[in-house]
């Protein structure tokens, strides 16, 4: 017996809508996640991972499954909608998050005070 797919969150972003989309269609053409792979070329755990979308999928795979399963192309529109949507994000990394550092020098000269007091 396998095991229970994993739930998945289709409106959390346009990843997951994706791997949302490419389980629909699987399971309405009855394969597994095993046969799917093989039918692509790609092993059953990097199709599970685009599906849950812990994993990109590049567009020769989409491709693929878009043929296997007979989609008419909508997995590859939808690989541009994703592509658009991580362009458009703002950047949230540590580097883009960190204000600009500042390194102020200061120079101490020493002054004869008999020739200031001239």
């Amino acid at each position: 017996m396998g095991q229970r797919p994993a739930e998945l969150r289709p409106h959390a972003s346009a990843r997951h809508f994706l791997g949302a989309e490419l389980r629909c269609w699987r399971q309405q053409r009855g394969l597994s996640l095993a046969r799917l792979a093989a039918l692509v070329y790609v092993s059953p755990d990097l199709l599970g991972k685009i599906e849950k979308a812990e994993r990109a999928a590049s567009l020769d795979v989409l491709a693929r499954c878009d043929e296997v399963l007979e989609t008419g192309g909508a997995l590859g529109r939808l690989r541009r909608f994703v592509d658009h949507q991580t362009a458009a994000q703002p950047r949230t990394d540590a580097s883009a998050a960190m204000p600009a550092r500042f390194r102020v020098v200061t120079e101490i000269v020493a002054v004869d005070l008999e020739v200031l007091t001239k």
